[in-house]
């Protein structure tokens, strides 16, 4: 069908009769005889008869002529150039009918896919909803039970009112496990203020010395002990991370330290400054351990990234940290800066549902998935300026009966909490806090809550 013209037949007859019927002669006075009848009437639609056959003659002789020899060039020769009539701008009245019905049936699909789009819109807002967190006098705030089997009366733990509580604030803990021994080796705190635009990042050194009934009390132990006597794991490392900042997070993600690699590959890499010549082998590790960086600014896949993140020091000894696994977070912290600045750029935006996919086939977590597309919304509107990372302060390179530890620096860590951590409008204080540190070896204690679970002999290779 032809909305402007098309073939146009009924509309150029109808034209072209009515402007033959106004040209008509009024008399037989100018109208020759021609030997013919004297009506000027007839006369006059015998010519139009006569008209009519000679222009059906000429379009028989240009069709003919249309099709005449071609000389192989594109060219026809014998060819009239196509005519057009005045009557090709004229709109029949069915094709203008038709065009109605055609714009009423287009008007009817927008606003069917208008009243879709709004559902769609809807449900989104609907399913993309932040987590849900203990509100004001609600009874969602955990006690954590001071042991009392080792002759030291116990004391809980404040617990905040949980009607303190700032709005549009987010706290969680990401673990990330070795595949040996199922160790937390890395432990990260976190705050997301989304009313300020920041999200504020803490690593708790694996070795950090934490208040736990373990002969280990180390920050990667509360997981894997929990599992090997029977537990779930993510309840003992909640526990402790409670202890640590005095109240109970709102959520939690435990990953595998190799569902980063495939992040960083999903990304396309991650461009990075690697200090030095990064050559590290260990085959008897488990995984082993096969880690050859050249130094230099310069695209890192998922695996290089990852290598670098674990790497020490290198075979000859002649490249490593010279401040110990303190400095190595560092590099850590930079390079998950580095990661998380990139991700943050326009052209990362369609990786994002294939990070997702690899976050929800590899992570333990209690977000829903609404939960995680509401995070991830609020994380694309950050800039780069708006995330910190920071280490807990502590003593590096402390001792405990000679056992390697970190030790908190415990007031400095309430200060760090109460500055970049605390989603409460009342301040966190010893009081709210379990936590234990010593600097001469185990000889004496300081502790928050009066005493050091399992006993203070309760250590590796000095229990009794």
């Amino acid at each position: 069908m032809h909305l402007y013209g098309g073939n146009g037949k009924k509309g150029r007859h109808s034209a072209n009769n009515k402007n033959r019927r106004d040209s008509r002669p009024a008399s037989s006075e100018n109208y020759e005889q021609d030997g013919r009848s004297a009506s000027p009437d007839l006369d006059y639609y015998e010519e139009e008869r006569r008209e009519r056959a000679e222009r059906r003659e000429r379009q028989a002789r240009r069709a003919e002529s249309s099709s005449g020899y071609d000389s192989g060039n594109g060219t026809s020769y014998g060819a009239e150039p196509q005519q057009r009539f005045s009557a090709d701008d004229y709109v029949s009245r069915e094709e203008r009918k038709s065009s109605r019905k055609w714009v009423k049936r287009l008007g009817i699909t927008l606003a069917v896919l208008a009243v879709l789009a709004v559902g769609v819109y809807a449900g989104v807002r609907s399913w993309i909803r932040p987590p849900d967190i203990p509100g004001p006098g609600g009874d969602d705030a955990t006690e954590t039970a001071a042991p009392t089997d080792n002759g030291v009366e116990g004391v809980e733990p404040d617990v905040i009112d949980t009607e303190n509580r700032r709005n549009d604030v987010y706290t969680f803990v990401i673990s990330g496990l070795d595949r040996e021994g199922l160790h937390t080796d890395t432990n990260i705190i976190g705050m997301f203020d989304i009313a300020a635009g920041k999200l504020n990042l803490v690593n708790i050194p694996r070795d950090t010395l934490v208040n736990i009934d373990n002969l280990h009390k180390k920050m990667n132990q509360p997981y894997p002990s929990s599992i090997n006597n029977g537990g779930d794991g993510v309840s003992a490392l909640l526990d402790t991370v409670e202890d640590l900042l005095g109240y109970p997070v709102d959520c939690y993600a435990i990953v595998e330290i190799q569902v980063v690699e495939e992040i960083v590959d999903a990304l396309g890499g991650v461009y990075y400054d690697i200090p030095f010549d990064m050559d590290w082998d260990a085959p008897d590790q488990n995984p082993p351990v096969s880690i050859h960086i050249k130094a230099g600014y310069q695209l890192l896949d998922g695996e290089n990234f990852v290598n670098a993140m674990r790497f020490r020091i290198s075979n000859d000894g002649s490249q490593t940290y010279a401040r110990g696994d303190i400095e190595r977070i560092e590099f850590q912290q930079q390079l998950l800066m580095a990661l998380a600045s990139q991700t943050l750029t326009l052209g990362n935006i369609t990786n994002l549902p294939r990070i997702y996919e690899i976050v929800m086939n590899s992570v333990d977590t209690d977000l829903s998935l609404g939960n995680i597309a509401y995070f991830a919304t609020e994380f694309l509107k950050l800039s780069s300026e708006g995330i910190s990372f920071m280490t807990m302060p502590g003593k590096p390179d402390g001792s405990v009966y000679d056992e390697s530890y970190v030790i908190p620096y415990i007031d400095e860590w309430l200060v760090m909490v109460n500055e970049y951590f605390n989603p409460f409008t009342v301040e966190i204080t010893r009081d709210n806090v379990d936590m234990i540190a010593t600097f001469d070896n185990g000889a004496t204690f300081d502790t928050t809550q009066g005493y050091v679970a399992g006993g203070e002999t309760h250590f590796y290779g000095y229990y009794y």
